[in-house]
């Protein structure tokens, strides 16, 4: 009997860490993820302080639909996001019309209540996060993109494109030069 109970301890130890070693991993955190475009880091000019810098990207990033979740001045740091709908990535094996019930009681009261109820499931979101680091010599740009349905992360990567950072930091330095050096 003991080497039964003990075989048993050695086969669950061996089932237990085959699972370990199967978990997921994060999208994000992959190598080629998290890397960064060339157009995603741009030289900026002495000319303007880092204050002046900030109040341009804020200025644009709010004009394209992004909110700001937060600033730290001291460390050349803005962070943005926008939340856009995706209508269909949700409406697959969901049932529209349900039936619920109730039972419940206090004291020597109870009752039951039967229901039918139609549910409309709200689309899927994806959450797209910006951070923009102005420091002494560059600005650099990160992006990442989540779609969340009832709650779950249904997908998540790293949304770095070389062409959204050319046409941003075009955008950012048009609002500089609108400016003027003297502001």
């Amino acid at each position: 009997m003991p080497s039964l109970r003990s075989s048993l301890i050695v086969m669950g130890a061996v089932v237990l860490g085959g699972c370990q070693s199967l978990s997921s991993q994060d999208p994000l955190a992959e190598a080629g993820a998290t890397s960064v475009p060339a157009e995603c880091r741009w030289a900026r000019s002495d000319d303007m302080s880092r204050e002046r810098w900030m109040r341009a990207t804020v200025a644009e990033l709010e004009a394209q639909g992004y909110a700001i979740t937060n600033t730290e001045t001291e460390l050349g740091v803005i962070s943005a996001e926008q939340y856009t709908r995706r209508p269909g990535l949700g409406a697959v094996d969901r049932p529209w019309f349900g039936v619920g019930s109730l039972w419940g009681g206090f004291g020597r009261r109870s009752g039951v209540a039967i229901g039918y109820g139609v549910h409309f499931n709200d689309d899927p979101v994806e959450v797209e996060r910006l951070s923009v680091v102005i420091d002494e010599e560059a600005v650099t740009v990160t992006r990442d993109t989540r779609v969340i349905d009832d709650g779950y992360v249904v997908d998540a990567r790293s949304a770095n494109r070389a062409d959204f950072c050319r046409d941003l930091s075009a955008a950012i330095e048009s609002r500089l030069l609108v400016e003027g050096p003297l502001q």
